[in-house]
């Protein structure tokens, strides 16, 4: 498979709807967070035949939202470990999902996790392929992918 063919939102929409339970409704038209909102963002790289990364950016909230879902937790059981776990979880579920859509031979990383506000995430000697912002229930899902550009 080429690399345009990979379809970011319907890989995040199929991992959100079989995970958690909730539907991501098509392209926002914007794919940007606001600077005073909190944001946890997960990612994960693809070494091999394919060089770069996926990332999941999901408001504090809705962050909160998919960790309750995945743990069966009530809001207030809900630790810092258990959303950036799920977060890192969403980004490895999308990462496989491409990884193998793209075929060939690729390791993933293990994923790493950020928080907090008004940040960028960058990822020095890559250029961003794709990136997408979808809808859930009000709340905004970004989710990037990376590749190495070989012209640095």
């Amino acid at each position: 498979m080429q690399l345009a063919e990979i379809e970011l939102d319907r890989i995040t929409g199929d991992i959100f709807a079989a995970i958690l339970g909730l539907t991501l409704d098509g392209h926002r038209a914007s794919d940007t967070f606001p600077p005073d909102e909190r944001v946890v963002t997960g990612v994960v790289q693809i070494t091999g035949d394919f060089e770069g990364a996926v990332s999941v950016q999901l408001g504090e909230n809705l962050a909160l939202r998919a960790a309750q879902l995945m743990f069966a937790l009530e809001p207030g059981e809900l630790t810092d470990e258990e959303v950036t776990d799920t977060v890192g979880e969403l980004a490895n579920m999308a990462g496989g999902n491409v990884k193998s859509a793209l075929g060939g031979s690729s390791t993933l990383s293990l994923p790493s996790v950020t928080a907090g506000r008004d940040y960028r995430v960058t990822l020095p000697g890559t250029v961003i392929k794709d990136r997408i912002g979808q809808d859930c229930d009000g709340d905004l899902v970004v989710v990037a992918l990376m590749q190495r550009d070989d012209t640095l």
